[in-house]
């Protein structure tokens, strides 16, 4: 999947598109390499980062799913936002691009994840 089919998946409103990239626009490839191997080596995690898929996933809802402690659901979800491959929105946490990006390349490696 390219750049722009998960573009056309994401579903970050226009709002939401413009505090990703300004979040990510100083990132270093390096280090974010670094962190992204260091934190998806979690199961939970990379569970979560496929539970949200292209979808708006209300904290009620992954607390549900994964039957964890609150505290343990919030430090999964804070080491995925670090990586900025979630957003917390108004409707819920989304995948970002970048997400979505690893979730199709290195998790699911299938041609559709919608």
């Amino acid at each position: 999947m390219d750049m722009k089919e998960i573009l056309e998946i994401c579903q970050l409103d226009d709002e939401e598109m413009k505090k990703y990239l300004e979040l990510t626009k100083h990132t270093n490839p390096k280090k974010d390499h670094y962190l992204a191997y260091r934190t998806m080596m979690n199961q939970t995690r990379r569970d979560l980062l496929k539970f949200i898929g292209n979808n708006a996933r209300t904290f009620e809802e992954i607390k549900i799913k994964f039957q964890e402690e609150e505290e343990q659901i919030k430090y999964h979800l804070s080491m995925l936002e670090q990586l900025f491959y979630i957003i917390n929105t108004k409707s819920g946490w989304k995948a970002t691009p970048r997400g979505l990006g690893f979730l199709h390349n290195a998790i699911m490696g299938v041609k559709n994840i919608k």
